[in-house]
């Protein structure tokens, strides 16, 4: 719960009581406190970086909107406040102070030690409806708020010209916040309107009768990941889910075995399959929306299409090759089991008698059985419990994944922006309360507030060809920068065939996303042999390319987990200084280590890519590159193999041999290649089950490894480790990228004879490679 809030009331009580004096400003434990007849202000932080005002009509707090975590526990701070008089009050931490003032109307400036500022004026009059204006120092450049639409329109991911704030189409998404270089502005709130005039972002239409507001200060990670802390850490995503994923509409159970056999001869990894309409009996009565298509019935896929699939044995056999099963689930069912109006499905007639519709809407023609269909109203708790438990079976059956499609009314309204939330959240509460394995589905859209429920998101049922490709880049940063932080594609296109460039490039761009997975229409094929031996050996190479890198992607999935930043960040995330990084629609960064730029046109002979300062390695030739500079990039017009990737020097990677599928084989050794420089590399390897929530109760690894050079000498730090988890891992190969003629391991120098350490090289250059004993503490020298 959110500490300080709920003791709210009480404070406001207590101010009440004193209204005999005169003061209008009042200290309180936590801050301070303002009160205009009945109405009130309070001022307190949540974090030593993160300012909360509360603004309070008439004394009253409204109930929160999903987009809180009621879980969130605020930090224990105390800011110095001082009174200056009744109409003058100043309250500060180490890292941010607040003024304020009671003249003509309350006016609240907000500081961080770098005098980067935001004025908040009138705060009583924007909780009676009328727009808040928030101030900043300058004319800066914003971003977050909302998506990017379906269909380019030439829209950029920032948003200096405000945004409705909404979540009701296609891939979009929507963020009640923005943030700049240096600071950030949360508000609870269910739509809502940001305008921006100069440097001046006006905010109105919230959803609360009060206002309630957070203004995080520091650079964009950090103001995201205190975003983040506030509306809901992402719990660990199955591990399998950053395998490769093949979604597919258009195929039975003997298709599919057929299709997962030719992916295990042709040695291609594979994790998953994920199933459209095809799985379940959509049509029948008697809960067909929620069950596998498995019997001979009178639905719209009737005869059965997997036998199987009710038993669980189709899932048992393809597990037994490592593939798991998820299947698409729709908010909508049908009202009639057959063409009559007059009859009513099983499951039509209890939401009916419950009245679990969703609101203001009438139903509409299912364009697969041409027969009317309502959508329920996920906000509603019976309808989350009631729709969980007629999926169950299906789930106990073998689906351990969900794609949740159409949940997007094309009306917007409050109840439209969480209908995705809180669809995830039915999936989330109820498989919690089944068994203990992980939690994963997939959305067409996002609203802040749907990552605490194990929430991705894809993009939508986007084009096929290299500008719908080339726009993903720019929605995947949109997306990113309204919290959504496990993002996905219809890698392909959903509309239309790509043709086999397309789709080799596709895939290489997918590869270095946050979710990889393929999907098009019905029977399209996105199979990587469908494309012809050249696409096919070049989208091999990017799905290999990923599963070597599993280490490494696992431990920024527990790094989200921790702070709410995904292992894909926007260029301006990392590099807010530099103009021309933070302009970067076309690039971004993978963890800490990689930059990534996709080739995403057709023919290309060379790419434009933009090194920030410092030190870079290609990451395909080893080649040294110093930064600050644009690069031309040869690109391989034949084989479509080749991805402008960029390692940082001073980052540490983490990788293993590929497998056909992420938990194939225990992984006894973990390769870490460090590039140390004179500013510490730092990176943290983790390990737990990767499909339990037992890392909960401290059934992990975790283990802090830095290293920093400092002219010859290089030295690198391994931390014990953390976690009561005993995984199969037991040697970390380090190859660290410098010369060395010297090694000490804790002090006690090492000899290539008897120690296993070698003086190498590589594609990157001189290397020194040693063997070690992984979670231990390690002290290490070379020189």
């Amino acid at each position: 719960m959110f500490v300080r809030t709920l003791r709210l009331p009480l404070a406001i009580a207590a101010l009440s009581a004193s209204l005999t004096c005169s003061a209008q400003l009042q200290a309180t434990k936590t801050g301070v406190e303002f009160r205009s007849g009945t109405d009130a202000v309070a001022i307190d932080f949540v974090e030593d970086n993160v300012a909360h005002i509360h603004v309070l009509p008439a004394g009253k707090a409204d109930e929160r909107t999903p987009v809180m975590d009621p879980a969130y526990r605020a930090s224990a701070v105390s800011p110095s406040v001082r009174l200056s008089s009744q109409h003058l009050a100043t309250l500060a931490t180490t890292a941010v102070s607040v003024r304020v003032e009671d003249g003509d109307f309350l006016k609240v400036t907000l500081c961080d030690n770098a005098t980067h500022c935001v004025q908040l004026d009138n705060l009583l009059a924007a909780a009676k409806g009328e727009a808040l204006p928030m101030n900043l120092d300058h004319v800066q450049t914003l971003y977050g708020m909302r998506g990017l639409p379906l269909v380019d329109a030439g829209t950029s991911f920032a948003r200096n010209g405000g945004a409705t704030i909404a979540a009701s189409f296609q891939g979009d998404g929507g963020a009640p916040l923005f943030f700049t270089d240096s600071l950030g502005v949360l508000i609870d709130s269910n739509g809502g309107n940001f305008q921006v005039v100069g440097p001046s972002v006006r905010f109105s239409g919230g959803s609360r009768k009060d206002l309630e507001m957070y203004v995080a200060f520091g650079k964009p990670m950090q103001v995201m990941s205190s975003m983040m802390k506030l509306t809901g850490l992402p719990p660990m995503a199955p591990k399998w889910t950053l395998g490769f994923i093949h979604s597919l509409w258009g195929t039975d159970e003997a298709r599919l075995k057929e299709i997962a056999k030719t992916y295990r001869e042709k040695q291609i990894p594979l994790d998953a399959f994920i199933l459209d309409f095809d799985w379940k009996a959509w049509g029948e009565d008697n809960y067909g929306e929620w069950r596998w298509n498995s019997t001979h019935g009178k639905g719209a896929f009737a005869p059965d299409k997997f036998p199987d699939g009710a038993s669980g044995a189709f899932a048992k056999e393809l597990g037994s090759e490592g593939i798991k099963l998820a299947g698409i689930l729709k908010p909508r069912i049908l009202l009639s089991p057959d063409t009559n109006p007059d009859h009513r499905t099983e499951a039509a007639a209890y939401a009916d008698k419950h009245n679990l519709w969703f609101p203001d809407e009438k139903p509409e023609k299912d364009y697969v059985t041409e027969r009317m269909a309502r959508n329920l109203n996920f906000t509603l708790p019976e309808t989350r419990t009631w729709f969980w438990e007629h999926l169950r079976p299906s789930y106990q059956a073998g689906l351990v994944g969900w794609w949740n499609d159409e949940a997007d009314p094309q009306t917007p309204s409050q109840a439209a922006n969480v209908q995705f939330l809180n669809m995830g959240r039915t999936l989330y509460d109820g498989q919690r309360a089944t068994d203990d394995r992980r939690v994963w589905s997939i959305n067409r859209n996002y609203y802040l507030g749907a990552n605490r429920y194990g929430y991705g998101l894809w993009s939508g049922d986007v084009l096929t060809g290299f500008d719908s490709m080339a726009y993903q880049e720019r929605r995947m940063i949109a997306s990113l920068n309204i919290g959504a932080s496990h993002w996905s594609m219809d890698t392909g296109g959903f509309r239309g065939t790509p043709t086999p460039e397309n789709y080799a490039r596709w895939m290489e761009f997918a590869a270095w996303v946050p979710i990889f997975r393929v999907h098009g229409n019905f029977n399209e094929k996105r199979m990587p042999w469908s494309y012809g031996p050249v696409a096919e050996a070049a989208a091999t190479k990017a799905i290999r390319t990923r599963y070597s890198l599993m280490p490494y992607m696992y431990s920024y999935e527990h790094a989200d987990h921790s702070t709410g930043i995904g292992i894909v960040r926007p260029m301006f995330w990392i590099y807010p200084e530099d103009a021309e990084a933070s302009a970067l629609e076309t690039e971004w960064m993978f963890g800490d280590a990689f930059l990534v730029s996709p080739v995403v046109t057709p023919g290309a002979t060379n790419q434009r890519v933009y090194l920030p300062q410092g030190t870079w390695f290609d990451y395909s030739s080893g080649k040294r590159i110093e930064g600050k500079r644009w690069i031309d990039v040869a690109i391989d017009p034949k084989t479509w193999s080749d991805t402008p990737v960029f390692v940082r020097d001073g980052s540490i990677i983490a990788t293993q041999e590929p497998q056909q599928f992420t938990d194939q084989h225990p992984v006894q050794e973990v390769t870490l290649d460090v590039f140390p420089n004179a500013q510490a590399a730092a990176f943290t390897y983790y390990e737990d089950d990767g499909q339990s929530y037992q890392y909960e109760k401290q059934q992990f690894l975790s283990q802090q490894i830095s290293a920093q050079k400092s002219g010859t000498v290089t030295t690198l730090h391994l931390l014990a480790a953390e976690g009561q988890f005993k995984p199969a891992l037991q040697h970390y190969i380090l190859r660290v990228h410098t010369r060395a003629h010297a090694v000490s391991l804790n002090g006690k120098p090492l000899s290539e004879s008897d120690s296993g350490w070698k003086a190498t090289s590589d594609k990157y250059g001189d290397v020194a490679v040693l063997r070690v004993q992984a979670g231990a503490k390690l002290d290490i020298t070379l020189r």
